[in-house]
């Protein structure tokens, strides 16, 4: 059975068989670090169509700093990950990532894992994981 080093993550898998597919999961992976944390938060890459960004933003306001700003954009796109495109539109409409938080409102049940089987977890940072889902808010296990 392998072990989770050896795992691969479903973007990682679609990247390989689809470039477009990978440039969106390497835009959104780094989104937080081209446009700056306030505007990563109004907004989402979704898609490159002849060398143009189209960003998804949550009102008209941020689609406009989107457009302003298409060039530092473009710049900062190439710097961090290596992709080209000529030009990055701001788009007002439903982000993708909007009915995910809809859904974060219903409670979560906490999942059924025994404190003693994340102890003999060799990774921390797989423990510390594990260990908060454990805990969920309102939790007094773990």
């Amino acid at each position: 059975m392998p072990d989770h080093y050896s795992m691969q993550r479903v973007g990682d898998i679609l990247a390989k068989n689809n470039e477009q597919i990978g440039q969106i999961l390497k835009l959104r992976r780094n989104w937080k670090k081209i446009a700056g944390e306030m505007l990563a938060e109004h907004t989402e890459p979704v898609v490159i169509r002849n060398k143009t960004l189209h960003i998804m933003c949550d009102s008209p306001a941020w689609a406009q700093q989107v457009c302003m700003m298409s060039k530092v954009f473009e710049k900062q796109i190439k710097e961090i990950i290596g992709i080209r495109v000529n030009k990055v539109e701001g788009k007002f409409g439903v982000s993708t990532m909007a009915p995910m938080k809809e859904k974060a409102a219903h409670p979560i049940a906490r999942p059924d894992i025994d404190p003693d089987d994340v102890k003999k977890l060799k990774d921390p940072v797989l423990a510390q994981a594990v260990r908060s889902l454990i805990n969920t808010p309102g939790d007094n296990g773990g």
